[in-house]
């Protein structure tokens, strides 16, 4: 490994770099610089040469082109050990550079025009070839690397090569996802298609998790983009966290008026709009009290002084809303073990991806409620009232897991069957859930995420006390089970939309 003798520093970003040129210059370290880090550090006493008197050149094209130079790459990609290498560069009077200090121009937000004049060229192009030649030029990517660049060259006086080698892979990374960032910053790129030739996924790590679903497992949010669109105001969110906040933020996107939801595992154990925040959010946690302990709530509305009661008496992982009142966040402070995360409406992404036999399974979001008018095959067109509940079942159903089914009555949760090989066991599970909560369902709805293959899940809601059903539809013996439907004095609205979580 070569002694660092010159450096060229060019960044965007100038935190910490002060005192990464400082420490150079006092090990004698020549500093070259672009304009606007050359400023910055002579305003700050510290010697820097224009990297003009590498190229013999001025910028110009208003700045475009100043590190784009035969002269700066040639002293970059120099083999320090190719004798050929260094005699060109002798003979040519160009300098070897030991050391490359760059990070790239932020990223601008998406914009609907053609533009891409926001991408740095000559930042990943520097970093790339240090990274090439790293055995010979160290890449220093970010601010995060000048304490350890630093305490490493006072310690021994030069960077090893297990260094090195972080720096140049870490580099890699970073122009990864930089490229990537770019491609989902512009419109009618090729990743915001369904299923594109090629997949970058452009995500740096956001939050550091203490582990994954199990200790044992260890664990990092990563995310594509400059705003997560949340804020955790407080507490750690941990991985298991992370999933139920965005079941809560999906499954709420789906209501207009004020609701709340109670997610365990990864799928809502209660659902409820009313009239009043603290109305939904009573009868969200009653649908299933014993599921919702140590659950995740959220709200689409302001988490008032009485939510937090309500609360208060409650054992809650987390609770998601857009806004908690000051009374609120006072009282809700002294619960040590619930996290606070503050997020408005749901964002929504173009895809979903989701990791398989070491690949990724990438399918468009599901955006779809129903697919057209809520077609009635038996009995008459229910009330409007009905017909909201049955609405409202479908939406919760939606983000319930597969084989699911949904019992409601004015717009609450009653029954909630999740995750079943067979839909007659989770229509099983839901009637037993309602009576353990003491609800009657007499008059109530149901909800089926697929459709019925036979006419037993219409006969057990039947026998339970429910007037309505809603499901999609589709099965080779549907005639047999509007029939029965029929029969039974049940009213049944078919969607056409499948809503299948596996």
């Amino acid at each position: 490994m070569g002694k660092i003798e010159n450096v060229l520093l060019s960044v965007a970003d100038k935190t910490g770099l002060v005192e990464l040129a400082r420490g150079l210059s006092e090990r004698g370290v020549k500093i070259l610089a672009t304009g606007g880090t050359g400023r910055h550090l002579k305003e700050q006493g510290i010697e820097a040469a224009d990297i003009s008197t590498v190229t013999g050149k001025v910028e110009f094209l208003g700045g475009l082109v100043k590190t784009l130079h035969t002269a700066i790459h040639a002293g970059i990609l120099a083999d320090r050990d190719n004798a050929s290498h260094m005699a060109e560069l002798g003979f040519l009077g160009w300098q070897k550079i030991d050391m490359v200090v760059v990070n790239f121009y932020p990223l601008a937000a998406g914009t609907e025009k053609r533009d891409l004049s926001f991408i740095d060229i000559g930042g990943p192009a520097m970093a790339r070839a240090a990274a090439k030649n790293f055995g010979s030029c160290v890449p220093v990517p970010d601010p995060s690397w000048y304490g350890r660049v630093l305490e490493e060259l006072k310690s021994t006086g030069e960077i090893g090569e297990d260094l090195r080698w972080a720096l140049a892979t870490d580099v890699l990374a970073r122009t990864g996802v930089y490229d990537a960032r770019t491609l989902a910053a512009v419109p009618g790129s090729p990743d915001r298609e369904t299923t594109p030739d090629s997949l970058l996924v452009g995500a740096g790590r956001a939050i550091d998790l203490r582990y994954g679903e199990n200790p044992h497992q260890n664990a990092a949010f990563y995310f594509a983009g400059n705003d997560t669109g949340f804020d955790v105001i407080k507490g750690d969110l941990s991985y298991n966290n992370l999933l139920d906040v965005d079941c809560c933020l999906n499954q709420l996107a789906e209501f207009d008026g004020r609701a709340a939801v109670v997610v365990k595992h990864v799928g809502p154990c209660g659902t409820a709009e009313a009239e009043t925040g603290p109305g939904a959010l009573e009868s969200a946690y009653a649908c299933d009290p014993l599921s919702a302990f140590g659950g995740v709530i959220g709200v689409n509305f302001i988490f008032d002084e009485e939510c937090a009661g309500l609360v208060a008496k409650r054992f809650v992982e987390c609770v998601v809303a857009p806004e908690f009142d000051e009374r609120a966040l006072e009282r809700l402070r002294k619960k040590k073990r619930t996290r606070l995360v503050v997020s408005g409406a749901r964002r929504r992404e173009p895809a979903v991806l989701r990791s398989a036999l070491g690949g990724i399974l990438v399918q468009a979001r599901d955006d779809v409620l129903v697919s057209a008018d809520l077609k009635f095959v038996s009995g008459e067109t229910p009330p409007q009232a009905v017909t909201d509940d049955l609405i409202f079942a479908w939406k919760t159903v939606k983000h319930v897991k597969s084989n699911a089914i949904v019992f409601a009555k004015s717009k609450r949760s009653l029954g909630i069957g999740a995750g079943q090989p067979s839909r007659v066991d989770a229509t099983k599970i839901a009637i037993r859930k309602a009576g353990e909560a003491g609800h009657d369902l007499k008059g109530c709805v149901m909800a089926s995420d697929g459709f019925f293959p036979f006419p037993d899940c219409i006969e057990l809601a039947a026998e339970g006390g429910a007037r309505a059903v809603i499901q999609p539809g589709g099965s080779i013996r549907d005639e047999e089970v509007i029939e029965r439907a029929k029969a039974l004095g049940i009213t049944m609205a078919l969607t056409s939309t499948r809503h299948f979580r596996h």
